[in-house]
Order: C-alpha cells, then sequence, then structure tokens
C-alpha cells in the first residue's frame, strides 16, 4: 500500500485527496503546512507521495526530503491548468559532464 500525503490547504488538494481516499491500494494522509510539528509529522507519515498544491507551494516542503528518501515523488497540481509537476528522488552517480549531459537528454 502505498502512503499519500496531501501537504496543503486548498479546495483542489481537499478534493483530490477525497477522491484518493477511495483509492484501497492507497493510504492518504492530510498535513496543513500552517500547523505546528510538520516536520514532525512528515517523518511519522513518511509518504511515498506527496502533493502539494503549485499555486500554494509550502515552504517547509524542501529538496532535502528527495535526498533523504529515495523513490519519494512530490507532485505540484496545478487546478487551473490540469497541469502536474513531478519531481522523483532518483539519483545518480556522475563522473563526467558527458554522463550529465546524457542524463539531461534522457
Amino acid at each position: 500500500m502505498k502512503s499519500v500525503l496531501i501537504f496543503g490547504r486548498s479546495l483542489s488538494l481537499a478534493g483530490i485527496g477525497a477522491c484518493l481516499k477511495l483509492e484501497k491500494n492507497l493510504n492518504v494522509e492530510f498535513i496543513n503546512p500552517q500547523d505546528p510539528g510538520v516536520r514532525q509529522r512528515l517523518e511519522e507519515v513518511n509518504p511515498d507521495v506527496i502533493l502539494f498544491d503549485l499555486g500554494d507551494p509550502p515552504n517547509d516542503l524542501d529538496f532535502a526530503l528527495l535526498h533523504t528518501k529515495p523513490g519519494l515523488q512530490l507532485l505540484g497540481v496545478d487546478a487551473s491548468s490540469d497541469e502536474v509537476f513531478v519531481l522523483k528522488g532518483l539519483h545518480h552517480r556522475l563522473v563526467s559532464a558527458k554522463e550529465l549531459s546524457k542524463l539531461i537528454v534522457n
């Protein structure tokens, strides 16, 4: 079962979260970024996916999470354009600029 964290307070995230809760193979949790103890709660939930609103990106959600939890997916949802921005915590060992260019191109 995958753990999905809805990180934000927007109406669009609430609706998406309600729909995702209907999926039997997902465990959906909600966090209000304004609540105290957000960092601790993030660690407790230990999500596989974090969903946030691109129109209201949370300050406490940073890219360090991608480094500390390989495979974590950050999904930024833009309700006004029906688009999703996906960041994955994939790590690559690069030893040359050529390898970096291959990673960018592919």
